[in-house]
């Protein structure tokens, strides 16, 4: 058993398990009920961590998983670079910006 991805969000992690489970990869989320909460903050021991049951499916898996992470940061960069105008004032907002500059309108969910 080799751990092969951690993330305090749990649809994600589940996510990379389908992607694993697709490739015909045997694994599992340990920690997957665990809600152990501390002052309101995640405690780190309590995340979800996908866990490849075979040690030398782990090289494989993190090649999956690494594609997968890097073509979904890449789709997120790209969305955060696109220049939007603000619905209120009709300023054009740099992609990077979660509310308009000008009057401070959040951006539109698209």
């Amino acid at each position: 058993m080799k751990e092969v991805f951690v993330h305090p969000d749990f649809t994600r992690v589940g996510h990379c398990q389908a992607i694993l489970e697709e490739a015909g990869i045997a694994c599992f989320i340990r920690n997957e009920s665990t809600q152990n909460l501390l002052a309101g903050l995640p405690d780190s021991s309590a995340l979800p961590v996908l866990c490849v049951t075979e040690d030398g499916d782990a090289p494989r898996a993190m090649e999956l998983l690494h594609d997968f992470n890097t073509s979904e940061q890449q789709t997120a960069d790209a969305e955060n670079s696109v220049e939007w105008k603000c619905p209120q004032c009709g300023e054009t907002v740099p992609g990077n910006f979660g509310s308009c500059w000008k009057c401070e309108t959040p951006r539109p969910v698209l």
